[in-house]
């Protein structure tokens, strides 16, 4: 069993949630990281343990769109040390078809309700799959939306619409769990650069990430940037906080 708080993070092999692993195990987190593939989690698992990081880490493998996943591999990781004092949900939520973004009346019919249940229903049944856990120990639960739930923007309808329901979901869940100690925040992205997502928008819209990155006053975020107040808000120095959406955009949206 780990003596440290243990921090869950789901999409752990991602360009954020690998690096929210590598910052929450120099701050002394024991970490459980979720990825879909098991070559992906050995991969990093790999890189972690060959650092001069000293606490625990572990994974486990499970993909999201499988009946019952999200549900086992949180029995799954609550075993590996016993506990889960907090969750960062860093999965990249979106059909690989597309058909979500651009002008609202090209968009498909067909990936609405895949959509929402990819970025809503998903983190309710996470949600409720975690509280017994995070609720013996005054944990946390923090996800990822999107600055189209918060910010209007033409050619994100469909996006906007269901990172806006997760935010309600997360606002009001926040509000119910406060008695039983438990807090739940989102952070709220807009372009992120270094990241998979980046290098896959720059290569089909070029201009529009360029645009973005010239709008941004501070600059684009980089996982870098965003890892520090996951672990933040995750640990015991933000316990008196819950129910934030708090965006990082480089001031592209204020």
């Amino acid at each position: 069993m780990a003596k440290q708080s243990v921090l869950l993070v789901t999409g752990g092999t991602g360009s954020i949630g690998s690096e929210v692993a590598r910052q929450a195990l120099a701050s002394g987190w024991a970490v459980v990281i979720q990825g879909r593939t098991e070559s992906s989690v050995n991969t990093l698992l790999s890189a972690l343990r060959g650092s001069d990081l000293e606490a625990p880490v572990a994974g486990v493998v499970a993909d999201i769109n499988k009946k019952g996943s999200v549900e086992d591999f949180v029995v799954a990781a609550g075993r590996v040390f016993g506990r889960i004092d907090a969750v960062a949900d860093c999965l990249v939520i979106g059909p690989s078809e597309g058909g979500i973004t651009g002008p609202f009346e090209k968009t498909d019919p067909e990936m609405y309700l895949p959509f929402v249940a990819l970025s809503l229903v998903y983190l309710e049944r996470l949600a409720q799959a975690v509280l017994p856990w995070l609720k013996s120990s005054d944990g946390c639960l923090l996800t990822f939306v999107s600055d189209a739930g918060v910010f209007p923007a033409p050619r994100q309808a469909v996006i906007g619409a269901a990172r806006a329901g997760a935010i309600g979901f997360v606002k009001n869940l926040a509000t119910e769990v406060a008695r039983d100690g438990v807090r739940v925040h989102a952070i709220s992205p807009s372009f992120v650069a270094d990241t998979r997502v980046a290098e896959k928008l720059k290569a089909a819209a070029p201009d529009r990430f360029e645009a973005a990155a010239r709008r941004a006053g501070l600059g684009l975020p980089t996982p870098k940037d965003i890892a520090p107040l996951v672990v933040f808000l995750c640990g015991a120095g933000a316990k008196k906080m819950t129910g934030q959406i708090i965006s990082i955009n480089g001031g592209l949206n204020v």
